[in-house]
């Protein structure tokens, strides 16, 4: 009759143990690699990411998502940029690589070289004239210097190179007027408006998603 309540017991430690563990880093999600490759490999083949491309996520935060992705990039320098000097840290992100990199059984350093860039309102602080490819998630609507930022970015892609944004956007995909993450609550642009900014400072749009993983990606290179 005891044991069944000694394996309840024993269940229950186990699991209280699991609970208790404290994550790997400080900032942003903690992501199996079956996650990864689910949620990421998506966004890199539509972007027709190619090993030895120079890459930038803009707004990235901590970091974690960029590094996610960086397990299946190979032979890139990956450039980490984020106004937020708080969440953005040297010392976390090497927690975040050293995380990832033993998910992988392999050093990320090995495979990509990653740089912190540490931006401002209006300017990404990237280098000029050398991205392939910039990534930015869930940023436009929190550019309090939209026009200044868009038209510094122009000038960080190499030519030919693409930059795509991923975001919501007002009345799209059930979004009100204003973002639905409570520490947020920014207005939203409407497509339209994103879209009619972006050729008012130079850009033509390329690759379009309407839905990925429920919001729109939108890929643009500078006008000729």
């Amino acid at each position: 009759m005891n044991k069944p309540k000694t394996l309840i017991v024993v269940a229950l430690v186990i699991l209280s143990a699991c609970r208790s563990q404290p994550k790997p880093y400080e900032n942003g999600p903690v992501m199996s690699t079956k996650s990864i490759r689910q949620t990421f490999q998506p966004i890199l083949d539509f972007m027709e990411y190619k090993p030895g491309m120079t890459f930038a996520d803009i707004g990235a935060g901590s970091g974690a998502i960029t590094v996610s992705m960086a397990t299946l990039m190979d032979q890139s320098e990956i450039y980490i940029q984020d106004i937020d000097t708080t969440v953005l840290k040297d010392g976390e992100l090497t927690k975040i690589i050293n995380h990832y990199s033993s998910k992988i059984h392999e050093d990320l350093r090995a495979r990509n070289k990653f740089h912190i860039i540490y931006g401002t309102v209006d300017q990404t602080n990237l280098p000029d004239q050398t991205f392939d490819l910039i990534y930015s998630n869930a940023t436009t609507h929190n550019f309090t210097a939209f026009d200044s930022m868009m038209k510094d970015i122009a000038t960080k892609l190499k030519p030919g190179g693409v930059v795509f944004f991923r975001d919501s956007f007002k009345n799209d995909h059930g979004e009100g007027e204003f973002c639905s993450d409570p520490t947020c609550g920014r207005k939203l642009l409407t497509i339209d408006e994103f879209l009619d900014g972006m050729k008012r400072n130079g850009f033509v749009m390329v690759k379009k998603n309407p839905d990925m993983s429920g919001y729109p990606v939108f890929g643009f290179k500078v006008a000729q």
